[in-house]
This record gives structure tokens, C-alpha cells and sequence, in this order.
């Protein structure tokens, strides 16, 4: 058994040896725990950049729209813990704003909200670990992203305005621009947020045990996803397709 653990150690130091050093770090970098924790969302993000294009190349559309499903069940699945647990107000578009606090505070992304009232807010994300691997492929975040994104806000609340995402890092922007809008009366729209952040940077959303149900109604998404694409066929309904239909770059 200690021989079996020792070489499942051996196999995943050289693994990740592998990984990093298709990185080309510098020196300091291998010295930096920052940029080590940085390492497998840079692997998640560079491997769906290329999957996205080679699986439309392969399947067309359809082989990306059920992708893109499995996303969206994903966002479907993880609405109602959300909700709860981050204490979202589903109609203060800042408050649905903490869905974006709470995944930028899990992979390192940082930003400030330059709007913040109830029926308005947007969020300058300046700093993405992942945004040179992205770079590749930008729809991996308008394309595929925004499915989990569209399942999650099709629970919370389905009335919200389509967020329009006007800038990107990955696409040589000085930073992803986002915005979340409500179609509340200009009165109450115009209301600063109670959960607003006013000029710093959103604290990181930490709730004990939230990241576990997060994992468990994710496996539960991806089963229910595929038994539906199984049973059903790819051309599954989703609240905003036609805003975050794939369209392959000009060759």
C-alpha cells in the first residue's frame, strides 16, 4: 500500500512538473504559491480553448450546444444554493452581482463594481489568471461561460436583462466589463444596493461547506445533462442562446 501511494505521489509530482513547465515560468514564479494556485485554472481554461473549436469542428453547433447544456444544467442545478447561501436579492442586480464575487474570489480574478444600484450594476474585472490562455479562444468565457451563467439567472431570476459583456482581457481590453440590469421601474432602479461595495475590491464570498454542495449539485448536472442529451437530442431550450450561440473566428 505505501509503495502504491508513493508512486500515485511520484506520478502526480512529475504530472505537474509537466504542467508547469509548459507555463515557461521565471524563477520567481516557481517561487510564488500565488502562481501555483493559478496553475489549474490555466489548465482548465487552456483546454477548453481547445475543445470548443475542435468540437465544433468535428460536430458543428450541435456538438457545442450540448457543451454548452451541460453548462447550463450546471447553472441550473447550483441556482437554489446560491441564492441561499450567498443571501441574493433576485431582484438588486448588484445582489446577483455576488454570484460573480463569489466565482472571481475562487479563481483569483479581481475586479471593482463601478455601478452598483438595484437595477444596474457593473463589475471591471482587471486581473484574470487565465486571460493570456484565453486569449486562444475568447468564447470559451462569452460562448460557454455565459451557459452556466444563463442556467444559474434562468432559476434566480429569468426576467433579467441579457448581460451585456462589452470588454474582455482576453481580447486585449484593459479589462472584462460587465453588466447585470433589471427591468425595475427607473424609481427603484435607481436605488443604491444594500450589499454594495463602494470603491474597493468585493471581499471574498467564504461560506463554510458551500463549495462541497457546489461540487455535489455540479456532478448532478453533468449526469442530468447527459441523460438528457442521451434521450433527447442537443437542441435542449436555454434562456439566452441566441445571445451566446457559438460563431467560430473567420479562418
Amino acid at each position: 500500500m505505501f509503495k502504491r501511494a508513493k508512486r500515485s505521489l511520484l506520478i502526480s509530482g512529475l504530472l505537474y512538473g509537466l504542467a508547469v513547465r509548459s507555463f515557461h515560468p521565471r524563477p520567481r514564479d516557481l517561487l510564488d504559491p500565488a502562481w501555483h494556485r493559478e496553475i489549474p485554472l490555466r489548465l482548465m481554461m487552456r483546454g477548453l480553448t481547445r475543445l470548443l473549436p475542435a468540437l465544433h469542428g468535428r460536430y458543428g453547433e450541435k456538438g457545442v450546444r450540448a457543451l454548452q447544456f451541460v453548462f447550463y444544467r450546471i447553472g441550473e442545478e447550483r441556482a437554489p444554493i446560491l441564492l441561499e447561501d450567498l443571501h441574493i436579492d433576485p431582484y438588486d442586480a448588484r445582489s446577483l452581482g455576488r454570484v460573480l464575487d463569489f466565482e472571481d474570489g475562487l479563481v483569483g480574478v479581481r475586479g471593482v463594481w463601478t455601478e452598483e444600484t438595484r437595477g444596474r450594476a457593473v463589475k471591471e474585472e482587471r486581473y484574470c489568471p487565465a486571460a493570456r490562455e484565453l486569449a486562444a479562444c475568447p468564447e470559451v468565457c462569452t460562448c460557454l461561460m455565459i451557459a452556466m451563467e444563463a442556467g444559474t439567472f434562468s432559476v434566480i431570476n429569468p426576467d433579467l436583462k441579457v448581460p451585456e459583456i462589452t470588454e474582455l482581457l482576453s481580447r486585449g481590453d484593459p479589462c472584462c466589463l460587465a453588466a447585470i440590469e433589471l427591468p425595475l421601474a427607473r424609481r427603484e432602479a435607481n436605488k443604491a444596493s444594500p450589499q454594495a461595495t463602494p470603491g474597493e475590491f468585493p471581499p471574498v464570498l467564504i461560506v463554510p461547506g458551500l463549495q462541497a454542495r457546489l461540487a455535489m449539485s455540479g456532478m448532478k448536472g453533468v449526469f442530468s445533462a447527459l441523460w438528457i442529451l442521451l434521450t433527447r437530442g442537443p437542441d435542449q431550450p436555454m434562456m439566452w442562446y441566441e445571445d451566446f450561440r457559438y460563431q467560430p473566428p473567420p479562418p
